[in-house]
């Protein structure tokens, strides 16, 4: 049995996805939830392989060929509930949360009824659409609220998942210019959906396995925490409520802990989250990240115009900051002095 170069690739991704979906499901981790939905997506990818290469082995193929389309309606929810279990660390599934696997079973039915349900199997591309769609939107809405929870982005801001819905919408789009027009091939003989395919897997299994360990997602009861800034009345005992803030931030110096985020401030201060962010925002007018920054910032030009030592270098005032990325706190710096670190301290010998 001899396979030409793109069924070699689409074995790989078969393969793979196979190795990769068994591994996830056997991590152990903190996050294993989450690596369940993106398991059942290789593992999803996998079949689909399989289901196309075994025209090399299986006498009657057109029969396989009514499952072919089911495939296509389980990459969209499951893309998309791990997207909501990587936000969102109390994410639970609920009843009315299964009818999102309602077309996939009805085309499964219909496969096994030979009901020639493939016919519409153009739908399929409406459904990604759709799921990926409602991902980005959720990712847009989480960097919005993160920026009012969390006082650094460089772990949390999920740009790797932004990049992997980027790369799954060109496929998306390129399988369906192949599957209406003509196929594109960048290697003589290797579609340039399988060869994407392959770059999609690796990059997922990798940064799905190594990213749920660092980041525990937000809590979905943080959602209304974003405050509408249109109108920024102040309300009665905000004043009261701000001055106290005020004065924990200068005597415990909070902001000196780079992971600091609103619950644990707001732990501390024996204040619900979403009061100590409705605060900051209609008082102090910023978001939490915002507030905490400019505290860092305050205290990071303390010690470089009086440093307690000497020898102190830039990048142990940023530590001692609260920062822990030399990028974030060179761009900081300068947007709030317009001066970067190195220029604010020769400025100010």
């Amino acid at each position: 049995m001899q396979f030409n170069p793109n069924e070699i690739v689409q074995l790989f991704v078969s393969v793979q996805s196979l190795l990769f979906s068994l591994i996830l499901l056997t991590d152990k981790n903190k996050k294993r939830r989450v690596n369940y939905f993106l398991a059942a997506f290789l593992l999803t990818l996998a079949l689909q392989m399989a289901f196309i290469l075994s025209e090399k082995w299986v006498d009657d193929y057109s029969h396989l060929t009514s499952f072919l389309c089911l495939f296509g309606f389980a990459y969209g929810p499951l893309l998309y509930f791990y997207t909501l279990n990587l936000i969102f660390k109390d994410f639970e599934l609920k009843k009315g949360h299964w009818l999102h696997a309602l077309p996939f079973f009805v085309f499964l039915l219909g496969g096994l009824a030979d009901l020639g349900l493939c016919r519409f199997g153009s739908l399929m591309y409406l459904s990604l659409i759709a799921y990926v769609s409602l991902s980005v939107r959720h990712i847009l809405s989480y960097r919005v609220l993160v920026k009012n929870t969390h006082s650094t982005v460089d772990r949390i801001n999920l740009s790797w998942l932004q990049w992997t819905l980027i790369i799954f919408t060109v496929i998306l789009l390129t399988d369906i210019y192949t599957h209406f027009y003509s196929e594109l091939e960048p290697i003589p003989g290797i579609s340039i959906v399988s060869i994407s395919l392959l770059f999609l897997i690796n990059g997922m299994f990798y940064k799905g396995l190594k990213q749920p360990q660092i980041f525990e997602g937000i809590s979905q009861l943080e959602q209304p925490v974003e405050v509408n800034r249109t109108d920024l009345k102040v309300y009665e005992g905000m004043v009261e409520e701000a001055s106290l803030i005020r004065q924990y931030m200068t005597e415990h110096q909070p902001y000196t802990e780079a992971d600091l985020t609103l619950a644990q401030l707001a732990n501390v201060l024996e204040m619900p989250p979403r009061r100590l962010s409705e605060v900051i925002n209609k008082h102090f007018r910023q978001n939490f990240m915002d507030f905490i920054n400019s505290h860092r910032i305050n205290h990071a030009k303390e010690l470089l115009k009086n440093p307690r030592d000497p020898k102190e270098t830039i990048m142990e005032v940023m530590y001692d900051s609260g920062f822990n990325s030399k990028s974030s706190f060179n761009t900081i710096f300068k947007q709030k002095t317009g001066k970067t670190p190195s220029e604010y301290k020769r400025s100010a010998e």
